[in-house]
């Protein structure tokens, strides 16, 4: 009498529970690892930046980059040229020239560094211009209207708590396809202290690049998350940890 070998319904069950119980170890960890490492290369990627203003900076006699310039055929920001009229584009699809931004000629050889792995273009996502451009906020107390802070005198005074650069994003709710009632979330370009501008994307933190170059994951302000669009993540930093215009700096 032949004997037959197999698995019985038991050990079926208890093969599939631990194969269960390994799953729901490794696939937290995986995704873990890869939040990590889109956190670790969003710091790279705002240290090149600070390396781009710093050669900027040098360039200017230590004077910021203005945020906009208006000029005769469009707006010159400082990471592209928007033009003015038919040329424009629409919403969603506005026409950039990044070549024409103040910072371009210090980040051409860097290509993609002004975008962050971890921003997601999927889902409650609404476009501004032509594809992706832009996923970090300059601080706009530096980078005024005119462009016309020293740095000098800015790391001579509380440097290494001095915003320059933070992941940044806002919630949209009045330019198709947004409505109040369907909010998304856009790009953003720059920082104002107590402005939902931040984007806590790293899991709940946002990296932070400060006036003495060092970069530091940090969490919102309590209660400052948009409630329009809570998953987001889009709030503002702690003001009792931070700073945007330092202390003695008209």
């Amino acid at each position: 009498m032949r004997v037959r070998h197999g698995f019985t319904l038991i050990e079926l069950l208890i093969v599939l529970v631990i194969a269960g119980v390994l799953v729901a170890l490794v696939v937290p960890a995986v995704f873990g690892a890869l939040r990590l490492a889109d956190q670790v290369a969003c710091a790279s990627n705002l240290r090149q930046l600070g390396l781009a203003t710093r050669l900027y900076l040098n360039d200017n006699d230590g004077i910021f980059f203005p945020l906009r310039e208006q000029q005769a055929d469009g707006v010159a920001w400082y990471f592209g040229f928007e033009p003015a009229g038919s040329q424009a584009g629409g919403e969603g699809h506005r026409v950039l020239d990044r070549t024409r931004g103040a910072l371009y000629p210090y980040i051409a050889s860097n290509e993609g560094i002004e975008i962050c792995p971890a921003f997601d273009y999927g889902g409650a996502y609404k476009a501004k211009y032509e594809g992706k451009w832009w996923t970090y906020g300059v601080n706009a107390e530096l980078a005024g209207a005119s462009g016309s802070r020293s740095f000098e005198e800015i790391r001579a005074s509380d440097a290494g708590r001095t915003v320059l650069f933070a992941d940044a994003a806002w919630i949209n709710t009045f330019q198709p396809p947004a409505t109040p009632a369907n909010p998304l979330v856009e790009e953003w370009f720059y920082l104002q202290p107590g402005v939902r501008y931040v984007h806590f994307r790293h899991g709940g933190r946002a990296n932070v690049l400060f006036a003495d170059w060092h970069v530091e994951a940090m969490g919102p302000a309590e209660g400052s998350i948009d409630p329009r669009l809570p998953q987001a993540k889009v709030g503002y930093l702690d003001p009792s940890e931070v700073l945007f215009r330092p202390r003695g700096v008209r």
